[in-house]
């Protein structure tokens, strides 16, 4: 950090929606600066102030990159996952931490990663909603509770121009109340519209359901997790971090 206790930022994945979000809200912060703004070299505004592209009424005096240039205290990552792997091995050499929200890793790019948090600080997260983090808590213990008698299924509803599928948390959600249950649980993924991202856990046996849901309404609401866990991070030593360490403030 600063002199001034001002936590320095970059962004991965700058010229996205969740960039300009980061990016509006990080302008808005009495306690965050933002230095770096990354995304992919054929990216069609490279070399424009991110702040225009963002449509900010002020200059930040940050232009959009291609490469990370100098050291920042947290990178936030929200590109592709070819990008986090490039944008990881830059923190490795700043030594700055790493808050990682992209989906759709591989198995060995998020050991990567996990190697990485040896020397440097590291959080991955399919998702950085409050709501979603505790839908990955409750969803598997409400599974426990039912028992066997309840079929389990899994619907996620993104954007069209969402990538991957099923999602990221759909994939975590799914995982957790397998581990709780040792059941595989089924996922259905809709791309329509201009939908943010909705998650809706049901359970069902003969005579009843029970819908678990949780629904995104903006953007701001993973920037805002996304930004709170980069506070985090700019205050702890190297290691692996999840948001569950976030909302308990563990150092």
């Amino acid at each position: 950090m600063t002199n001034k206790g001002i936590i320095t930022i970059g962004i991965n994945g700058a010229g996205g929606r969740m960039g300009y979000s980061l990016v509006r809200l990080i302008s808005e912060s009495k306690d965050l600066q933002l230095l770096v703004a990354i995304d992919r070299p054929d990216h069609p505004r490279i070399g424009e102030d991110i702040s225009i592209i963002a449509g900010l009424g002020k200059s930040l005096d940050v232009k959009l990159s291609c490469v990370q240039d100098r050291k920042v205290d947290v990178i936030i990552d929200f590109s592709h996952p070819e990008g986090t792997m490039t944008v990881l091995k830059n923190c490795l050499k700043y030594k700055s931490a790493l808050l990682v929200g992209t989906t759709g890793l591989s198995k060995e790019q998020i050991n990567k990663v996990k190697q990485a948090s040896k020397k440097i600080p590291c959080l991955i997260s399919p998702n950085m909603s409050a709501g979603a983090n505790l839908l990955f808590i409750l969803a598997p213990q409400i599974a426990k509770l039912l028992g066997p008698d309840y079929d389990i299924e899994i619907v996620e509803t993104h954007h069209r121009f969402k990538k991957d599928a099923p999602s990221g948390t759909a994939i975590r959600l799914a995982d957790n109340i397998t581990a709780r249950i040792g059941k595989k649980i089924p996922i259905h993924s809709l791309r329509v519209g201009d939908v943010v991202g909705d998650h809706m856990v049901v359970y069902s046996c003969l005579g009843e359901r029970i819908e678990l849901t949780h629904r995104v309404h903006t953007r701001d609401v993973f920037a805002r997790g996304a930004l709170q866990a980069a506070r985090f991070l700019a205050h702890v030593r190297a290691g692996l971090y999840t948001i569950s360490d976030v909302l308990k403030g563990k150092k």
